[in-house]
């Protein structure tokens, strides 16, 4: 049976401070990551003596999760085209990836058979964002052309979906 540590050691600041921590933490995987580094460091070093221990470990795990926080923000900045091939996200299920690729293919397929008016108008205003009097005045058209428009894209990209679908 293990023998608990006692609360003066520094095995006892360290449980506290994993508990501590991993529990406030935006990021416990960060703190949890800190302490184990300053844990490890702190053992690497146990030839020279260390004046305090608990101090050490718990200034080196502040260090150490400073540093890795650091980092946690300039990777969120980064954009994806700057980041080298193997830290580029990865869908949990390749399978849902695959079906994604397909609908995404099968969606541009079916607004390329539409006439060029009728496709750009679906463009704008459904996947730009644009109004239909925006649409309308962009293209020249009357609002209830638009809305035409609109309406006969949608019909055929539910009967195009269906068909892949069903096929």
């Amino acid at each position: 049976m293990p023998i608990p540590p006692q609360p003066s050691s520094w095995l006892a600041k360290y449980a506290m401070m994993f508990r501590d921590w991993t529990r406030r933490s935006e990021h416990p995987q960060e703190a949890e990551d800190a302490l184990q580094d300053a844990a490890l460091g702190m053992l690497k070093r146990q030839g020279a003596a260390l004046a305090d221990p608990c101090a050490y470990l718990y200034q080196s795990s502040r260090n150490n999760l400073a540093s890795g926080l650091r980092k946690l923000g300039q990777r969120a900045g980064v954009p994806l085209h700057d980041l080298p091939e193997y830290e580029h996200p990865r869908s949990a299920d390749a399978i849902l990836e695959l079906d994604g690729i397909q609908l995404a293919h099968s969606i541009d397929a079916a607004l390329r058979q539409l006439p060029e008016k009728c496709r750009q108008a679906y463009i704008w205003h459904r996947l730009d964002g644009l109004t239909q009097v925006e649409v309308a005045a962009r293209l020249g058209l009357s609002l209830n052309t638009v809305e035409r428009y609109i309406m006969r894209a949608m019909r055929h990209l539910r009967d195009a979906l269906q068909n892949d679908a069903a096929g």
